[in-house]
């Protein structure tokens, strides 16, 4: 029998209009209306097709679902001028700015990587899905997707929905789902190009594609196919002028204490030029109770203090190194693209699909050299002076033996060379599988999926430690001759190490000197650095089978819609690092090589049950019921399920709500890594100067604290002098179980009759997340470990070490001053709690203007909560991060699109409410801490004019982002998840062509 016209092989011209219509809809309905009105007439269910929408696997008319659903369209991204899309859509209001392309560079192996955050829940809680099938993870030991990997002109369309995925698309889905749909139809060939430049240094962007499609067979058939380049410089942070205002936060010289802290009456402020003097270019040390520090020519000087200091290492007007001066604002990205989707009837029941992707991306950026706080230089040493010779003896610093009673000397070693990464990605995708009709109302689809990533990362310059300092251990041959000491002497014990060189650092070794910026050769920067190698590979293979019916059979209020199905799949994910560094024999963390695997066998089904019709305030009321049972090879049994209900009280008025429970399964590397060297930033909780942040006068109980750091053997006015980052050990735990989260969203869509055009849906949603996986931060452990009611005899404590009285110095030569932290350990655990709450607000106005098509549509997300809790056990113990810089209350964008003849323009205003440099539980503690405490809201607007050209198949545009050129807040670079949402390129101007033919 033949199958109606329901199915996708046979959509007629509707069924088009209402897909390009979702993305400048309200969650579907005003776009559906609309396309509706387009054909002349209204439509009657029966009259238009069912179409499938991201959270149901289930064809619905309209795009009628109980969850909200957000979406951007082809013509949306487009005017944009976007060349990737991972950093469009981090401006989606329910999306964090966790990795964008400027602060991908945070993390080691991560440059370039376009992550998505949903509700900032996680990168790992947020599923990413093409097409609707699952893709292939872009980073070792995870399934998070690379979006940058996917092409942007083969983007139909993007969805993005909040929650209640779970039961339908599997574990990942905690916060919710992000489905790229793609073009699956394109008559004829397209050929764009697109550069532009920042108004400030040297920054450019270019993007050039050619798309085609055809059909054959007969038109049986039909093929798209995709070619995409493009290209970003890497601009470094001294490019700009914000990048080279040197402001760091001083005690404030007019605070009164005898008034209390406040934004009149500060106890911090940012003042400068200023930076970090305990370290410097050509390097720093200390003698006889004063810093000293070498010239370019080696000779040295005391170290110039012409302005207010902050402690040992923070000065203004003064000599110091900006350590941030030497870093990028964006790296370096190349992505070629390459992908193919094909169609082709078998018949008219049945058809076969594929789709082929090869992408790959090649990023790199600069950041900081090599340092050392500090090495030690013996008073034999060839390259010093008879002035710093006499210095030395003057103050006990002649020993040969005792490291105590050398010269040690703390040093920024740019001209070591800068270290940096080059992450060469290759993705592959490959999926094939058939769909049809196995009766004339039951559909079916069947596909296999195979995704494969392939990562090469060079860590550039990366410092053999032994051979750093083998090569500056200098001494005279019996000649007169400079050579390294372990030349002469075979058994010469390093300094910085207490042990015997290494046989690696005796076979050639160059020797050099260290006092002064540019001593450092380069033949023996090329002797002690390397280019460390590391390589990834992660696979996907995942079968799917399902079946569906729209209306399974009739009840009185209408037809139940259900769907079933099987799915298994598998990942595994092996790195494989440098032997060198795995060994802790260089810079570069000590990481191991590390790999692990899991599979997966599920079955899920889902129903949509109509439960009243066409009855006084109930034109429509169904309820949706969805369930997932999954069977894991790592961590066994879980059971999801949702819940929906659809209201539909009129033409105009709908109301909807969901409940839905989701799981997560840790992925490979948070069961599998093994524990590894890391480094964290910590800001000592037992620091006692005012407006430091999370110092003893900043805690809940301050007497409490207090009394808990003097139980640590710390005095009472400590001061932590450490200035670097702080190593520990951080791994993975086999034994870790799943996730769970309940979320729930309700809120309503008003399409009056008297707008036509208009559209407005606003729900309210919420998130809880427990047994939620991950390590407590070092520095939350140290705080805990003096928080404690109950002393420091607690397991806190005893993942925190300090120094001892007279301070430490570790394997690798790094001295901690007494009482400072110098090592910690957290492992990954199923510990913490989250909860996200928020209302999302979308509106949409379509209308004539002045003979031309205008429309206007606003997205905006109310923060209501974004609590993290360390610890679930304690439900009173949270932090609140809502109006912290993260988690702004608002973040909302409102786009204008004009159209007329062959012209068209797009305004974009993206807005970003105020919020607090300072998490939201130390401004209560201390409101006047530091100024300025709050960052002021910002609007960006961007713009784009287009023309097409009558007859040729010819379009240009030309837009700018960042039009008014409005800079960061101050201090901010965009390096970090919290600080993202602020562009640091400022305007930034574009043109591009586009030729059909």
């Amino acid at each position: 029998m033949a199958a109606p016209n329901s199915f996708g092989l046979h959509r007629s011209r509707l069924t088009a209009a209402l897909v390009s219509a979702i993305a400048f809809s309200v969650a579907g309905a005003a776009g559906a209306q609309e396309a509706a009105a387009a054909q002349g007439a209204a439509a009657s269910p029966t009259d238009i097709d069912a179409v499938t929408v991201t959270g149901s696997r289930i064809k619905r008319i309209g795009f009628v679902t109980p969850s909200p659903v957000v979406g951007i369209s082809s013509e949306e991204i487009r005017s944009t001028g976007a060349v990737t899309i991972a950093d469009l859509m981090t401006t989606l209001p329910q999306l964090s700015a966790t990795y964008t392309m400027g602060n991908s560079t945070r993390s080691i192996g991560t440059a370039g990587l376009g992550l998505l955050d949903l509700r900032g829940m996680g990168t790992t809680r947020t599923l990413v899905l093409v097409n609707g099938r699952r893709h292939v993870g872009g980073l070792s030991g995870s399934t998070a997707v690379d979006i940058n990997t996917i092409p942007v002109e083969l983007i139909e369309r993007v969805e993005v929905i909040t929650g209640g995925a779970s039961a339908v698309y599997g574990a990942d889905a905690v916060a919710g789902v992000v489905n790229f749909i793609m073009k699956k139809k394109f008559d004829g060939y397209e050929l764009r190009a697109q550069t532009g430049d920042a108004s400030e240094g040297d920054f450019s962007r270019s993007f050039f594609s050619f798309t085609g499609g055809n059909e054959f067979a007969g038109g049986r058939g039909s093929v798209v196919y995709s070619a995409e380049y493009s290209k970003q410089d890497r601009f470094g942070r001294n490019d700009r002028q914000i990048g080279r205002e040197n402001l760091v936060s001083m005690p404030n010289p007019n605070f009164n204490p005898k008034l209390p802290p406040s934004q009149d009456n500060p106890q911090r402020v940012l003042m400068g030029p200023g930076g970090n003097s305990s370290i410097s270019f050509g390097g720093t040390f200390n003698a006889g109770g004063k810093r000293y520090q070498f010239n370019p020519d080696g000779t040295f000087r005391p170290t110039r203090y012409d302005g207010p200091r902050d402690g040992a290492n923070t000065c203004v007007n003064c000599d110091f190194v900006d350590l941030n001066s030497v870093a990028d604002l964006q790296p370096g990205f190349d992505r070629y693209s390459v992908n193919t989707l094909v169609n082709f009837d078998i018949n008219e029941n049945h058809k076969f699909f594929f789709e082929g992707k090869y992408t790959k991306t090649e990023s790199d950026f600069l950041a900081q050299p090599s340092y050392d706080q500090p090495f030690r230089i013996r008073r034999d040493n060839a390259y010093i002076s008879p002035q710093l010779a006499a210095l030395m003896d003057a103050n006990g610093l002649n020993s040969l033996t005792d490291r105590d009673k050398m010269l040690q000397v703390s040093r920024f070693n740019v001209d070591a060379g800068r270290r940096g990464e080059n992450v060469e990605r290759t993705t592959q995708r490959y999926v094939a599988g058939l769909e049809g009709y196995l009766t004339e109302n039951w559909t079916y689809e069947v596909s296999a999926n195979y995704g494969k990533t392939e990562i090469d990362r060079r860590n550039l310059n990366n410092r053999i430690n032994d051979r750093w300092q083998a090569g500056m251990d200098v001494v005279r041959d019996g000649a007169g001759n400079l050579v390294c000491r372990t030349t002469l002497d075979p058994n010469a014990i390093n300094p910085n190490t207490g042990v015997r060189y290494l046989d690696l650092s005796r076979q050639g070794c160059v020797p050099f000197s260290v006092f002064g910026d540019g001593a450092v050769s380069r033949q023996a920067a090329d002797w002690m650095n390397y280019d460390a190698r590391n390589r990834t590979q992660l696979t996907q293979k995942v079968f799917s089978a399902s079946v569906a019916n729209s209306a399974l059979f009739e009840l009185p209020a209408g037809g139940v819609g259900f769907a079933g199905g099987v799915e298994w799949r598998k990942e595994t994910s092996q790195e494989n690092t440098d032997p060198l560094a795995a060994q802790g024999l260089t810079f570069l963390n000590a990481i191991p090589s590390r790999k692990g695997e899991y599979s997966v066998k599920e079955i899920f089904a889902e129903t949509t049950i109509p439960l009243l019709a066409d009855l006084p305030g109930v034109q429509r009321l169904s309820m949706d019921l969805a369930g997932r049972y999954s069977d894991y090879s790592t961590v066994g049994e879980t059971k999801t399920w949702n819940i929906g209900l659809d209201w539909a009280i009129n033409d105009s008025f709908r109301v909807r709500a969901s409940l839905a429970q989701a799981v997560r399964a840790p992925n490979i590397g948070e069961l599998f890594n093994p524990q590894t060297q890391n480094f964290a930033t910590i800001y000592d909780p037992c620091e006692t100067r005012a407006g430091r942040r999370n110092s003893v006068n900043t805690a809940a109980d301050p007497a409490l604290r207090a009394r808990n750091c003097a139980a640590l053997g710390l005095p009472a006015n400590f001061q932590n002098e450490y200035g670097g980052n702080y190593p520990g050990v951080s791994g993975g735990n086999p034994d870790l179980d799943v996730e769970e989260a309940r979320s729930f969203s309700y809120g309503f869509v008003w399409q009056p009759e008297f707008i036509q055009g208009f559209g407005l849906s606003v729900d309210y949603w919420r998130v809880n997340l427990k047994d939620a996986i991950g390590a407590v931060t070092a520095e939350q452990l140290a705080t805990r470990c003096v928080d404690s009611p109950g002393g420091v005899g607690n397991g806190f404590c005893s993942m925190i070490k300090r120094a001892p009285a007279g301070g430490y110095v570790d394997p690798q030569g790094r001295t901690f001053p007494a009482g400072s932290i110098y090592n910690w350990t957290a492992l990954n655990e199923n510990l913490a709690r989250s909860r996200r709450a928020g209302v999302d607000i979308e509106a949409d106005y379509r209308f004539e203007m002045f003979g031309g098509q205008a429309s206007l549509r606003f997205v905006g997300t109310r923060l209501i909560s974004s609590r993290e809790w360390a610890f679930q056990e304690f439900p009173n113990e949270y932090r609140e991060y809502l109006n912290y810089v993260s988690d702004p209350r608002w973040r909302a964008s409102l786009n204008a699109n004009y159209k007329i003849g062959n012209w068209r323009a797009s305004w974009d205003m993206r807005y970003i409410d105020g919020n607090l440099r300072v998490e939201p539980w130390s401004y209560q503690s201390n409101p006047g801490q530091v100024s300025p405490i709050r960052n002021a809201s910002y609007t960006y607007h961007n713009l784009q004019v287009g023309y097409k050209v009558p007859n040729t198949g010819l379009d240009l545009y030309i837009g700018a982002d960042n039009l008014f050129d409005k800079d960061p807040p101050v201090s901010y670079f965009g390096e970090l998840a919290t600080n993202s949402n602020y562009d640091t390129i400022g305007r930034y101007v574009y043109a591009g062509a586009t030729y059909k033919f």
